[in-house]
């Protein structure tokens, strides 16, 4: 059905739907979906800030640990701890002394009293800048008991109502850790969390950030109006905390005072506090009016947009394709003479160069087709000539052997019928391999041949194991051999020589030897390609033709090697695998 309008009107109507009702739909499930996303982008980013922040707080209690630790650790304390303070005076002096050395080594500058007591909660050493009553001492202690072997943290009210948080350490002996002797206390100013930390994180217009310990009260918080030391106003809020830990959900939406918040949280085992951040919804959506009314603009800018645009497309798209169509219209009448002007770069373009291109391909290939068509016609007449030459030879080389044999010429008779048949294997006989035995005749040809050129300067020997008359080998690797034989070996005495064959099997391979007792050869002068000693010595072509054909054919661990001692002769000696007719 839509193929019944044109494509620029298709087009037109595609843009419009794919385009605006996309628009109008995403801007209505965006509007539906945008709270939920972005809680949930901002519970892991608020998560993300508490991570530092709760790095922050630990990386400050590290120097207020390692004062308690110096305080666990000094041998004038444990010392005394450990023998109780009931059985020896305390020496005053040497105890300031000790302290003074601790002193002087670390003193974090929030720090407002240090406290220490003996297993039975005994007062040993006190600073004395702020004091607590018995009460907040107590409960510092049990949060030290709760919280062993960590760490306890307690919110405590100094006497001058000066607000603290407590690092208590249980002391342990160190010849036995199991046996603990007393308490260190280091009491911390609580400006250090709630001005100097918490205060300096902006989560957002009325978020708030706590720090909480593990009975769910408050030690420290960012604005100066929620109490310290208690549970928080609404105590929902720590239930849930508590509720939503045990599943391991860090962040979630829960309304604290009758009002929506984002809560988050890190709980941290080894202090026993919990850093929790407040974040209320009417923050969290105060953009989503802003959001709605600039996606409506956009929208309305984008639907404008688009109708402008799709009058260009379509006419860049449309203006193309009738071009394309015109020239086809061309073709198919036979008219290849014009081309698509078109040198855009974009889809169209490229089609229309590669129709070009198609254009251009066909006319050579026409061109090559009237071309083929007269060489098919030259060749069919090199055929005829291929099949009326060879018989014209053997004919005529037939005709001159029955001449030699009526004029009582036998060895011209028998260098004819070598030549006839060497020539009929050549020229008939297509095959790249033969028999070893027709290779071995081949071979016999050309021997009668060249006796007549060298009368009876050599002397033939076979010795051929006949089993292996059947295999196949390349065809004419044997003559090459046999001329550098005859050639190279003959003295310039005259003197006759004896040139021997010899097939025999080694393992899976073939072993072919061409031996003649000539005057040899140095081979170290033949291996170098650039003497000129080296085209005197072997016919270098036929030479190289054979063991070259022998790789191909087999591989590089096969071919021809020669062996030569000046005087004595040369041996040529061709290794090929077992290769029998099927």
């Amino acid at each position: 059905m839509l193929r019944q309008f044109k494509i620029q009107h298709r087009l037109i109507g595609t843009f419009l739907v794919v385009s605006i009702l996309p628009i109008l739909f995403l801007g209505y499930y965006s509007y539906q979906l945008y709270s939920e996303s972005i809680n949930d982008k901002l519970s892991k980013s608020t998560y993300q800030a508490l991570t530092l922040v709760n790095k922050n707080l630990l990386a400050e209690l590290q120097n207020y640990q390692y004062l308690a630790g110096s305080i666990s650790t000094n041998n004038f304390v444990q010392e005394s701890l450990s023998k109780g303070l009931d059985h020896q005076p305390i020496n005053e002096t040497a105890k300031e002394d000790a302290m003074d050395a601790i002193f002087r080594t670390i003193f974090p500058s929030h720090v407002v009293n240090v406290s220490i007591f003996d297993a039975n909660h005994r007062l040993f050493y006190e600073l004395g800048f702020e004091t607590v009553d018995n009460h907040s001492l107590e409960k510092a202690m049990h949060e030290v008991d709760a919280n062993a072997p960590y760490d306890g943290l307690t919110y405590v009210k100094t006497i001058r109502s000066f607000d603290t948080v407590v690092l208590g350490r249980k002391i342990h002996a160190i010849d036995d850790s199991t046996v603990p002797i007393g308490y260190a206390f280091i009491f911390i100013s609580g400006d250090l969390f709630s001005r100097n930390i918490l205060s300096s994180v902006n989560l957002g217009t009325g978020s708030k950030l706590m720090i909480m310990g593990r009975d769910g009260s408050v030690l420290s918080a960012n604005e100066e109006g929620i109490p310290l030391g208690g549970p928080y106003a609404d105590p929902d809020l720590f239930q849930q905390i508590k509720e939503h830990q045990q599943k391991d959900i860090h962040s979630f939406s829960l309304q604290v005072n009758n009002a929506g918040q984002q809560v988050s949280y890190i709980y941290n085992e080894q202090i026993g506090w919990y850093l929790i951040s407040m974040m209320p919804f009417s923050y969290i959506n105060s953009e989503t009016s802003k959001i709605t009314v600039s996606m409506t603009i956009i929208m309305i800018l984008m639907a404008i947009t688009c109708i402008i645009i799709i009058s260009f497309m379509s006419s860049s798209i449309v203006k193309p394709i009738k071009k394309i169509i015109s020239f086809c219209n061309q073709i198919s009448t036979g008219n290849f003479s014009n081309r698509i002007k078109d040198d855009q770069e974009d889809e169209m373009g490229i089609l229309s160069y590669k129709i070009n291109m198609m254009v251009d391909e066909i006319e050579h290939l026409m061109h090559n087709q009237r071309l083929d068509q007269k060489r098919k016609r030259e060749l069919e007449f090199q055929m005829l000539q291929s099949q009326i030459n060879p018989h014209f030879l053997f004919n005529t080389l037939n005709t001159l052997r029955w001449l030699a044999i009526i004029n009582h010429v036998p060895v011209l008779s028998n260098g004819i019928s070598s030549l006839s048949e060497l020539l009929r294997s050549t020229i008939l006989d297509r095959d790249e391999q033969i028999t070893i035995r027709q290779e071995i005749e081949n071979l016999s040809n050309y021997f009668e041949i060249q006796k007549i050129r060298y009368a009876d300067s050599f002397q033939v020997e076979y010795d051929i194991d006949e089993e292996l008359l059947d295999c196949l080998i390349p065809k004419f690797i044997l003559q090459p051999v046999a001329e550098n034989a005859i050639i190279h070996g003959l003295s310039e005495h005259g003197k006759a020589i004896e040139i021997r064959i010899k097939v025999q099997q080694k393992n899976d391979l073939i072993c072919i030897e061409i031996i003649d007792n000539g005057k040899g050869f140095d081979t170290s002068v033949v291996q170098d390609p650039d003497t000129a000693a080296n085209s005197k010595k072997l016919s270098g072509i036929g030479i190289t033709n054979v063991d070259e054909r022998i790789k191909l054919y087999y591989g590089e661990s096969y071919g021809l090697f020669i062996t030569s001692v000046i005087g004595e002769g040369t041996c040529c000696k061709i290794i090929i695998p077992t290769h029998k007719t099927p």
